[in-house]
């Protein structure tokens, strides 16, 4: 009797948080459209009729085009809703959407009445294609009512992001690309179909920034410890250590972090390093435990090791999603090109909670949840023991909200 009325108070307080930040949202909305006109919208293309009816914002064409929002955002709670045509149709909301003439690419909240039904999944328009599709996500692949107006709510917060359809969360993914852009309503381009749009409304929550925890001068909050050498040359850091040095060289942040999305932008000349968070330093033979997102010009590159504990916890060539046999190849192409690199290379860092997420050259290399490890720590570079190393990394960012 106690659990069960343990779990009544539970979904009670958690139906109450979701109404209360549901009142407050709607309290701070600021309308995208005033119903009578596009004023805040505009056309990029040269193609593409756009008018107002009811209401409404309706879009014709007879080849994709988007409108997009004259305002660009960082941070912020978007809710629109949509109406698609009979038969062949597809739509999407561009979220932080990028523009040129006769050109939209970025995140696409998608609108997919096909039989796949992948509405809610995330796509990045001319870029890197589906990001999200919701193949194995089968208990959300019936939100989208196609002949229905369905309400869609996309939240963006650092590089997170968040899609509802019709109230069923579809997307929870972390990707550091884009951190501002502009909100679009996409035709895609079906012969003379009606698209119709309709109460778009947005709360503007500022924006992120990068913002630099190594200054190029100096190692002034950062203790360098173990074998190896660490110097500043040209305002890049330089590691090196030599085969006969048995020592693990470690560079480790004076000061500690708990959730953060951390950039480190590197190149390796030699040998295997990494890059620990959450970490601590003790008096092994390695000097810390913790995890490392692996710097190594292999395919390794962006995986999670814990050293002092579990060994691998997810190596970057064994976590592809389950697409169908065309999308794996064009995955492991991006893949093998985002490491396979002798210059520059940046790698992502998200860890929010339990949920550890990196990108290697803005390609995914690992999402897990770990629930196990520790939760706040030091950053680290390492210079691997018994290798001749090189590494040199140019910045190390922590994304943080702009003021």
């Amino acid at each position: 009797m106690l659990i069960r009325f343990s779990l009544l108070l539970l979904f009670v307080i958690c139906l109450t948080k979701y109404a209360t930040a549901q009142d407050t949202d709607a309290q701070q909305f600021s309308s995208l459209f005033d119903g009578k006109t596009t004023a805040g919208w505009h056309n990029p293309f040269d193609w593409g009729d756009v008018s107002v009816v009811d209401g409404e914002i309706h879009l014709v064409a007879r080849k994709k085009f988007f409108l997009m929002s004259d305002e660009v955002y960082g941070d912020y709670v978007f809710e629109g809703e949509m109406h698609l045509p009979e038969g062949t149709a597809n739509s999407g909301f561009m979220v932080r959407g990028q523009e040129e003439k006769n050109r939209v690419f970025g995140y696409q909240c998608e609108v997919d009445p096909s039989d796949r039904k992948w509405s809610g999944g995330l796509y990045d328009e001319g870029r890197r294609k589906w990001l999200n599709p919701l193949k194995d996500q089968p208990e959300v692949q019936d939100a989208l009512k196609k002949s229905e107006w369905n309400k869609y709510r996309i939240v963006c917060e650092g590089d997170h992001l968040e899609f509802w359809v019709n109230g069923e969360k579809t997307t929870d993914y972390y990707d550091p690309v884009d951190l501002i852009g502009r909100i679009g309503l996409q035709h895609h381009g079906e012969k003379d179909q009606l698209y119709r749009f309709r109460n778009l409304k947005v709360i503007n929550r500022g924006r992120h920034h990068w913002v630099p925890i190594f200054d190029g001068k100096s190692l002034d909050g950062w203790n360098a410890t173990g074998g190896g050498k660490w110097e500043i040359k040209d305002g890049v850091l330089l590691g090196t250590s030599k085969k006969a040095e048995r020592k693990h060289g470690l560079l480790t942040s004076e000061a500690s972090y708990g959730d953060f999305t951390a950039k480190i932008t590197f190149r390796i000349g030699e040998g295997n390093s990494g890059f620990y968070f959450r970490s601590e330093p003790n008096n092994s033979g390695v000097g810390i435990s913790g995890i490392q997102a692996e710097l190594e010009n292999s395919a390794l590159m962006g995986g999670l090791y814990e050293t002092g504990g579990r060994g691998w916890m997810v190596k970057p060539l064994h976590y592809f999603p389950t697409f169908a046999e065309d999308r794996q190849a064009i995955r492991k192409k991006q893949w093998d090109k985002a490491w396979n690199s002798d210059g520059w290379m940046t790698m992502v860092v998200s860890a929010h909670g339990d949920r550890i997420v990196t990108h290697v050259n803005d390609i995914l290399a690992s999402d897990v949840i770990d629930p196990q490890g520790r939760k706040s720590g030091k950053f680290a570079v390492q210079l691997h023991g018994g290798q001749d190393m090189k590494v040199e990394v140019k910045s190390i960012e922590l994304l943080q909200k702009q003021d």
